[in-house]
């Protein structure tokens, strides 16, 4: 507070020693200033304002709002929304809800009992957000009441999602923006909002996610080419390729609307446009790995044949493992075009393990195994004279002096030291984590 002194003009007259610029009333002189010290305007209420943030608390935001004047609101207005509370220094525009000369309260949202003409136009020019009851449903929307004013919701502004019974709305009270302020006509969409509260959670969980994580998505779609599926409402598509280990025709022999699933992050491309994939199979287990002990050259196992080319048959011999039978490893019986000459999708059929790479995901099998003893014997005798061989005869000896090499053979890749099967398998491993 400033210091000063009063000074009696009758008596400064008679002080031979004072100056004459002494006689003025100090007193005075600081009233006279006083007034020149700009004081706090009045807000009207409704009125929108814009502001820097000064401080925040858990409960309250505090805004400059010029000259002597701030302002509080809640911070539930953000938090409720889904947003995050603004930071110091940030500029915000908000609505004047109250102003009793020495508090104004803040809200970014026009409550329906204090609405009145100017308010709403005041609102409508601002897009200040709303508060309005859905009163019930009717041709082409709602109708909607703000305090005793009556408005119209288009169907298609209600919501940004699809709904088949709009009397789930009715009723309820929500935040509206005004699209269209004519007169008496008043209309509401509830969608612009919706959708900027969702674009800011995208946002602010967007900046979260990175390639590798693994989340648990909701799933939104089912496409001919995969399934889309959420992660707090960021959605990213699970190709058909990445839903399972087996082979996907289509993604609802995988998984259903609105199921929850866990999913891996294995693409993120911010620009031009966000796209962002998902993996299904590479959240879980490798079934290859997790199979490792049974898939190695030698072992005998139960398959069925799941699908037929013209050089083979794919036998799955473990839920997520299919393996290879080439034409030439179906039969020892005579010799084959096609392998459904012999073969049917969904046989039972026991398979030889020839090569296994588990970190390539190729398998190497034969169904025909081992050459019959009879045929075995039969060839032994003509074995020393070679000319006595049909060209067929030399052809399944040849089979089975190659699947005689292959026998407890370990398929090692060539840019890989990896010595056995098991190798290949934990550096797989190694590499998911």
């Amino acid at each position: 507070m400033a210091k000063f002194r009063y000074i009696d003009a009758e008596e400064n007259s008679r002080d031979p020693f004072a100056s004459e610029s002494d006689t003025a009333n100090e007193f005075e002189e600081l009233l006279k200033d006083d007034k020149n010290i700009p004081t706090a305007r009045r807000y009207r209420m409704g009125e929108s304002v814009t502001g820097a943030v000064i401080s925040a608390s858990s409960e309250f935001i505090f805004v400059d709002l010029g000259g002597k004047s701030s302002g509080s609101l809640s911070t539930e207005e953000f938090t409720s929304a889904g947003l995050s509370t603004p930071k110091v220094g940030e500029s915000i525009s908000a609505f004047v809800r109250s102003d009793n000369g020495s508090e104004i309260l803040l809200t970014r949202t026009l409550r329906r009992n204090e609405a009145d003409d100017s308010l709403l136009r005041n609102a409508y020019e601002a897009r200040i957000p709303v508060e309005a009851k859905v009163e019930k449903a009717i041709k082409g929307g709602f109708e909607a009441t703000i305090g005793a004013k009556r408005c119209f919701i288009p169907l298609g502004q209600m919501d940004i999602v699809h709904f088949d019974n709009p009397e789930v709305y009715v009723g309820n009270t929500f935040k509206f923006l005004i699209s269209e302020f004519k007169g008496r006509n008043v209309v509401l969409t509830r969608k612009a909002i919706l959708r900027e509260e969702m674009d800011g959670k995208i946002q602010s969980v967007l900046q979260g996610l990175e390639i590798g994580q693994s989340h648990v998505a909701t799933v939104t779609r089912l496409v001919d080419f995969g399934a889309f599926a959420s992660i707090d409402g960021v959605e990213g598509l699970i190709p058909l390729s990445e839903l399972g280990w087996k082979r996907v025709k289509k993604a609802d022999e995988v998984v259903r609307l609105g199921e929850q699933v866990t999913v891996k992050i294995i693409q993120i491309e911010r620009s031009p446009k966000l796209k962002i994939a998902f993996s299904l199979k590479d959240a879980g287990e490798d079934p290859w790995i997790a199979n490792a002990t049974r898939l190695h050259p030698g072992e005998v196992l139960q398959g069925t044949v799941v699908r037929m080319i013209d050089g083979g048959a794919f036998v799955n011999v473990a839920e997520g493992v299919d393996g290879l039978v080439p034409i030439s490893q179906i039969t020892w019986e005579k010799r084959i075009n096609h392998p459904k000459d012999i073969l049917q999708v969904g046989q039972a059929v026991k398979v030889h393990v020839l090569t296994a790479d588990l970190g390539a995901h190729r398998l190497s099998l034969s169904i025909k195994g081992p050459m019959p003893e009879e045929l075995a014997n039969k060839f032994k005798g003509k074995k020393r004279d070679e000319s006595s061989l049909s060209e067929e005869e030399k052809n399944l000896m040849k089979q089975w002096e190659d699947y005689r090499a292959n026998e407890a053979k370990v398929f090692t890749p060539a840019n890989r030291e990896d010595t056995s099967i098991f190798a290949a398998a934990f550096n797989k491993a190694s590499k998911k984590k």
